[in-house]
C-alpha cells in the first residue's frame, strides 16, 4: 500500500467514526426530548384539569323541586334533621314509614323523631327555641300559630314556597297556616265536618241536596231524620251557605249585617221540630242514636271514622254537607302542619325544608291515608282505598280556613248561646244573632 492510499484509509476510517459518534449523540438527545414531554405530561401539579387541593366538605342543601341542569353542581343532601312531635299509635306508624322512604332516596341524611306528649309539645319547644336549642322541625296543629308565631319561634316560610308547591295542596288546607298574611308551614293533614249517612236507612240517590231537602227526607220517615251537634264549629257551613261570614277584616262579627245567620237558624228551628231530626249539645247522646240506627244522617268529622266503621261496616258513607240559598256548605277546616325552628343555622334549614316537602309531597299524604286514616292535604294523596276519605275531601274542595283572628276566642260561647236560644224558643232568630253579634264584639273591645 502506497503512503497515499495508507493516509487516505485512516483519513476516511476516522470520519466514520465521527458521523457515528455523531448519530450516537442526536439519538441520546432525541430520547430525553422525549422523556421530558411524557414526564410534563403527567405532572398534575401542571395540569389545570386535576383538582390538587383537598375537597371541601359537602354542603347539606337541598334543592328539591329544581330542574336538572347538566351544568350545574348538585348539591349533596348530608347531615342530621330533629324532628318533634305527638303522633303516637297508627299516627306514629306512618311517620315511621314516611322517614323510612326518605332515609332510602337520602343515604347520608338522618331523620331523628322525638315523641312529646301532646299537652307538653307547644311549651317545650317555644322554650327551646327561645333557648337557642330544639328541633329543626315541629309538627303541630294550626290553632297553635297565633301564640308561636307571636312569640317568634316559627320561621316564616313564605319566601321559600313557590305558587306552584302551594298549588299542590287543598287551598283551605295552607292557608290555615297562614297568619297575618305570612306562610308558617307546609300541611299534612285536617279535619272538618260532613255528613255521615247509613245505607241501611237511606238510599244512596236520595242524599239531601239543601237544607231543605234534608228536613223533608224526614218528614216523609223519620228513620231518614238526622243528628246535628249544635255546636257553632259544627254549625258554621250552614251560616256560609245562605251567605254570611262571621268577621270582617278587623275581626269584628258581622252576622247581624245580612239575614244569612238568621235564615239558617231558623231552618235548624224547623229542623229540630221535625220527629226523626235532633239538633242537640248532647254529642254522646247523637252518637249514640245514630249508632242504633235511630236516623239516617250525621253532622260530624273523621275524627269519629274508626268508631262508626267498625259499627256500620260498608254501609257507612260519606257525603257532603247541604247547600243553602247561597251556594255549597262551607265547614270550617283545621290544618296539622310540619314547622321550622328559627334559629336553626341557615344551612340546616334548607335541609330540614327538604324534608318537610317529603314529609308533606304526595306520596307521603297517601301513606298517611293509608295507614294512619288521616285526611291528607296534599291534592294528589291516593284515596282509593278508603271511599270514607273520599267524601272528605270532596266536601274539603268547598270548606274555608278557620279563623285565626284572637277575636275567636270570645265566640264559642256567645254563639253557641245564640243556637240553644233559638232552639228553645227563647229569642227569635234575628234576636238572638245580634245579642251574640253585640256581646262577641263588646267582649272583644270593638
Amino acid at each position: 500500500m502506497t503512503q497515499f492510499r495508507w493516509r487516505l484509509f485512516w483519513t476516511l476510517s476516522i470520519l466514520m467514526v465521527l458521523m457515528l459518534m455523531a448519530v450516537l449523540v442526536m439519538a441520546s438527545r432525541q430520547t430525553e426530548a422525549t422523556t421530558a414531554l411524557l414526564t410534563s405530561a403527567i405532572r398534575t401539579d401542571l395540569d389545570p384539569l386535576v383538582e390538587t387541593l383537598p375537597a371541601a366538605a359537602p354542603i347539606a342543601v337541598a334543592f328539591a323541586d329544581s330542574p336538572a341542569n347538566p351544568q350545574s353542581r348538585i348539591a349533596v343532601l348530608v347531615g342530621t334533621v330533629k324532628l318533634w312531635h305527638s303522633w303516637a299509635g297508627k299516627d306514629g306508624d306512618a311517620l315511621t314509614a314516611i322517614v323510612e322512604r326518605f332515609h332510602q332516596t337520602n343515604s347520608n341524611v338522618r331523620v331523628e323523631t322525638e315523641f312529646v306528649e301532646y299537652g307538653e309539645l307547644a311549651r317545650s319547644y317555644a322554650e327551646a327555641v327561645k333557648n337557642g336549642e330544639g328541633p329543626d322541625l315541629i309538627l303541630a296543629p294550626n290553632w297553635w300559630i297565633r301564640e308561636l308565631a307571636a312569640s317568634k319561634v316559627l320561621l316564616p316560610i313564605g319566601n321559600q314556597i313557590t305558587a306552584q308547591e302551594r298549588a299542590q295542596f287543598i287551598p283551605a288546607t295552607i292557608d290555615n297556616l297562614v297568619w297575618e298574611g305570612t306562610l308558617y308551614g307546609l300541611p299534612t293533614d285536617y279535619e272538618l265536618v260532613a255528613l255521615y249517612f247509613n245505607r241501611r236507612l237511606l238510599n244512596e240517590t236520595k242524599l239531601p241536596s239543601t237544607v231543605d231537602d234534608l228536613i223533608q227526607l224526614a218528614e216523609e220517615s223519620p228513620s231518614q231524620g238526622a243528628g246535628i251537634y249544635a255546636s257553632f264549629y259544627h254549625l258554621a257551613w250552614g251560616i256560609a251557605a245562605y251567605g254570611g261570614q262571621l268577621f270582617d277584616e278587623d275581626g269584628r262579627v258581622v252576622l247581624e249585617q245580612t239575614p244569612a245567620a238568621a235564615d239558617f237558624l231558623t231552618r235548624l228551628q224547623r229542623a229540630d221540630s221535625t220527629p226523626g231530626i235532633f239538633v242537640s249539645l248532647d254529642y254522646g247522646m247523637l252518637m249514640d242514636r245514630f249508632k242504633r240506627e235511630e236516623f239516617a244522617l250525621f253532622v260530624d268529622g273523621p275524627w269519629s271514622v274508626g268508631e262508626l266503621r267498625q259499627r256500620f261496616g260498608e254501609d257507612l258513607g260519606v257525603t257532603t254537607l247541604p247547600a243553602g240559598l247561597s251556594g255549597p256548605a262551607r265547614p270550617w277546616l283545621s290544618a296539622d302542619g310540619v314547622f321550622l325552628n328559627p334559629t336553626t343555622p341557615v344551612e340546616q334549614r334548607d335541609l330540614a325544608l327538604t324534608f318537610a316537602r317529603h314529609m308533606t309531597n304526595a306520596e307521603s299524604a297517601s301513606t298517611v291515608a293509608r295507614i294512619a286514616g288521616r285526611l291528607p292535604a296534599h291534592r294528589d294523596a291516593d284515596l282509593s282505598g278508603d271511599p270514607l276519605l273520599v267524601g272528605f275531601a270532596e266536601q274539603a274542595g268547598y270548606a274555608v280556613t278557620q279563623p285565626h283572628y284572637p277575636e275567636l276566642d270570645e265566640v264559642w260561647g256567645y254563639a253557641n248561646d245564640m243556637i240553644t236560644q233559638v232552639l228553645r224558643g227563647t229569642a227569635t232568630p234575628e234576636e238572638a244573632v245580634l245579642e251574640a253579634s253585640t256581646l262577641i264584639n263588646e267582649a272583644n273591645g270593638k
